[in-house]
């Protein structure tokens, strides 16, 4: 069985809706009451002549008036002691068996003469059909001087002499407007008029909030997701009605059909409110004619598959409206609500958004910093080679065009700003470090010693045939020895001795034979 709702949270969404009508002589009254509103209650400590009254405040329950302003608002059934249902001969007999009873000239009583008047107002509104049907509708405000029975289908309540429009007509009457006065503001429009014909309006249904996870890529290509909700929808069995098959409403008893409840205050104030018991359609579902699978509320809670498309370049946070996808309304007319879908992007490891404009760190070499060279750079759409000029320095930037992001609002793609972040080497081999030192030396002006070349050994002149001292003879250094340049290493190979084989071979001759 589908599931139903539960009535309380269906009603809970009526609101109760105040009229207020005066006449012409108590604007004084109304500026007092307009001045003294505040949004912590309807109105609160608004004095009106002769009485102080507290309506709608945040604890009271509906709308709360004052008692009574004369005895006529006395229940005339009850005045006469008959039934809602009599007719009028039986309304007839009554009241001339209690005319008779308690008429001054034939009961001494002190307080004949009071109930012989109440018993003759009773029957004065009992025997006109239009004001026993007034009553029957709206009760004791139907029994005040200048009421109107066709007030709620869209007239003045205390006829056009001398009427008052209500606060769209007291707000023009102080420079306001009908819609944007401070009243519409507070209450949500519940001034502002109804259509002929009902009290209840038409509504609109509640939006459904849901939130969905997209990655980095799909946000800024577009994709779709499909979601599953639970939404307010028709019932299928009764169509909405809320009745079983062959059943039909009945007039409200409580409103007379009206679906308002009026009360009467002082100073002819007149409020009305939603009646409770109809909900303001003026009609109610009798018993046991109520649909099974709702229960008689006309709506039920059903699982929906809705498919949302997400637009390119959807940002974080971003919510999509899908209409008529939301909560059906309550009552039998209006539109569905919307479907709300918060959107939430997950962040991505190789780009950094900025609105439309991406930012890509591009890890680049020393030397390529230095000589130039090229990088790949990834994109939306793919890699990219991208040439980097020589002398690239560290968080230097490249400005792609149009390798951005799209908007969701449409337009140009945004940019990719490539930043380049220059790597440096955590060792160095010796020959690294022999170029490098050669190229500091140079940089500093520092003279660096060079290794001598093979002609230059060519061009030594013959030594003489003398035996050599030690002194003069050259010391071996093994190639390949680290020298020491201001405290750095540099690796170069060692020069070659001062004298060639021959002159050593002439010298070793020389001592043998004694010359």
């Amino acid at each position: 069985m589908t599931p139903r709702l539960a009535a309380r949270a269906i009603n809970s969404s009526s609101r109760y809706s105040c009229v207020w009508k005066c006449a012409r002589h108590d604007i004084r009254a109304l500026s007092t009451l307009y001045q003294s509103a505040d949004t912590n209650g309807l109105l609160r400590n608004s004095k009106l002549p002769g009485r102080e009254q507290r309506v709608g405040g945040r604890n009271s329950r509906g709308i709360h008036a004052s008692a009574p302003v004369s005895a006529s608002s006395k229940d005339p059934y009850q005045v006469l002691g008959v039934k809602k249902d009599a007719s009028a001969a039986e309304i007839k007999k009554t009241y001339f068996g209690l005319a008779r009873k308690y008429h001054p000239d034939t009961n001494p009583d002190k307080n004949a003469q009071a109930k012989f008047l109440e018993i003759q107002e009773a029957y004065d509104t009992l025997k006109d059909d239009k004001k026993r049907a007034a009553y029957d509708q709206y009760g004791s405000a139907s029994q005040q001087p200048g009421f109107d029975p066709n007030a709620f289908a869209g007239g003045n309540p205390f006829g056009a002499a001398g009427g008052f429009g209500g606060f769209q007509d007291f707000a023009r009457a102080f420079g306001g407007s009908a819609q944007g006065d401070m009243f519409s503001q507070l209450f949500g429009g519940a001034f502002g008029g109804r259509p002929r014909g009902g009290f209840a309006q038409n509504s609109r249904g509640d939006d459904i909030d849901i939130g969905v996870t997209v990655g980095f890529m799909d946000a800024c290509k577009g994709t779709s997701r499909t979601l599953n909700i639970n939404r307010v929808c028709k019932c299928s069995a009764c169509s909405g009605s809320g009745l079983r098959k062959g059943a039909s409403r009945t007039t409200c008893t409580s409103c007379g059909g009206s679906g308002a409840r009026t009360y009467v205050i002082d100073s002819g104030f007149q409020m009305a409110s939603t009646c409770r018991s109809c909900l303001g359609s003026g009609s109610t579902i009798p018993r046991g004619g109520a649909c099974v699978d709702c229960g008689g509320e006309g709506h039920v809670r059903q699982k929906a598959s809705v498919k949302v498309d997400i637009p390119p370049g959807v940002e974080d946070g971003m919510t999509i409206r899908v209409p008529r996808s939301g909560d059906a309304p309550l009552s039998s007319s209006g539109v569905p609500g919307d479907l709300l879908v918060r959107v939430n992007v997950t962040p991505s490891k190789v780009f950094r958004r900025q609105g439309a404009n991406l930012h890509h760190e591009a890890r680049i070499p020393l030397h390529t910093a230095l000589l130039g060279g090229r990088v790949r750079v990834p994109t939306l759409d793919g890699n990219v080679d991208v040439r980097v000029p020589s002398g690239t320095q560290h968080g230097e930037e490249m400005v792609l065009r149009n390798h951005g992001v799209p908007s969701v609002f449409g337009g140009d793609k945004g940019d990719l700003f490539v930043n380049f972040s220059v790597q440096l080497p955590r060792s160095l081999t010796p020959r690294q470090r022999e170029i490098l030192q050669q190229y500091a030396d140079e940089v500093e002006g520092r003279a660096t010693p060079s290794a001598p070349t093979s002609s230059s050994t060519s061009e030594q002149k013959p030594q003489s045939f003398s035996e050599p001292n030690e002194a003069s003879k050259p010391q071996k250094e093994p190639k390949g020895t680290q020298n020491s340049d201001n405290g750095t290493n540099s690796f170069t190979h060692a020069p070659p001795p001062s004298g060639g084989w021959l002159s050593r071979t002439l010298s070793k001759i020389r001592g043998l034979t004694g010359l």
